[in-house]
């Protein structure tokens, strides 16, 4: 991916998590004027991952976790690959701090689950920056604690523990 790309939807990602970091101070229930912009933002993080994918998102929410970890490598440096994961997973996890704000727990779940999935199986190719990808695990196990994982994310975890 173009940096110049990588570079804007990171841009917009630190535009979320000041939102999100907002969010939080002022707690529920949300004034009608957040829940537009936090509607805004959910439309937002689609498109960056649009963007991230270089396809529609019908295209790539149609593929498996892993088909969609193969779809951001594909063509792309090692490095590059996982820059790309690494934002993807990103942006899930923003996205699902959204919808829990939204009440939308399921959808909060299933965003955090594919996170953790992608974030695992990054650390799992020795990414250049482990540390930085462990603690992107660290903080989504955290979060999903008591979470029933699908069985491929726990045949990951596993891989991942034994590493």
């Amino acid at each position: 991916m173009p940096t110049q790309q990588q570079d804007y939807i990171l841009r917009h990602i630190e535009t979320i998590s000041r939102l999100i970091a907002r969010l939080r101070r002022k707690g529920k229930p949300l004034e009608p004027e957040d829940t537009a912009e936090l509607n805004d933002a959910l439309v937002l993080t689609l498109q960056l991952q649009e963007k991230n994918f270089g396809m529609p998102a019908t295209q790539f929410l149609a593929l498996s976790a892993d088909a969609q970890f193969a779809a951001l490598n594909r063509a792309e440096t090692k490095t590059a690959g996982h820059e790309r994961c690494l934002t993807y997973a990103t942006l899930l996890k923003h996205t699902a701090e959204l919808y829990a704000f939204r009440g939308s727990s399921d959808l909060a779940l299933g965003a955090r689950l594919l996170a953790l999935h992608v974030a695992v199986s990054v650390a799992l190719d020795h990414p250049i920056e482990a540390a930085t990808v462990r603690a992107l695990v660290s903080e989504l196990l955290a979060i999903l604690d008591g979470a029933d994982l699908p069985p491929p994310t726990r045949e990951l975890l596993d891989q991942f523990a034994a590493s």
